[in-house]
């Protein structure tokens, strides 16, 4: 499958005068919807739409409980969850962590990967990925434009 990519131009911070940079970016055709896999879900298996909604619900509840137990899940494939800690600064003892040194907790994420060739191989991303340039529209850019004959495959 191929990911696509378009040109982003990038301003580099702290030079004077500002330096612009363009590098590819990745771009995107929407975002899928939990009732989007369900649909897709239902149609490749012998469950309904709703009894795999009902699934997703229950398991989205069981990761957040478990998360707020202080567990972190692995979710099958994808990586494991947990709760990140966003603190203030550093004190000089041990005895003097207090939790109001703790500004906000959020999702962390790990991807699942396995080492192949002293490479990380990323579960989430399949066996290889091509590379195809689009313009913003997300249509993809003639080989002639730079937009082709340079795919090179990812693993």
């Amino acid at each position: 499958m191929p990911q696509a990519f378009l040109v982003r131009k990038y301003t580099i911070p702290g030079e004077e005068p500002r330096k612009e940079v363009f590098k590819p970016a990745p771009f995107y055709y929407g975002t899928l919807s939990t009732r989007d896999a369900a649909e897709q879900i239902a149609e490749e298996s012998s469950l309904t739409k709703g009894d795999v909604l009902n699934v997703l619900d229950r398991y989205q509840r069981y990761v957040i409980q478990n998360l707020q137990k202080g567990y972190k899940v692995e979710l099958l494939g994808f990586g494991t969850v947990y709760n990140r800690l966003i603190t203030g600064k550093g004190v000089e003892k041990a005895e003097e962590v207090k939790a109001t040194q703790i500004r906000s907790i959020v999702p962390g994420f790990t991807p699942s990967y396995t080492i192949l060739n002293g490479t990380r191989r990323y579960s989430l991303l399949g066996e290889k990925t091509t590379l195809v340039k689009v313009n913003i529209n997300g249509t993809q850019v003639p080989e002639e434009e730079g937009g082709g004959s340079d795919r090179p495959e990812i693993e």
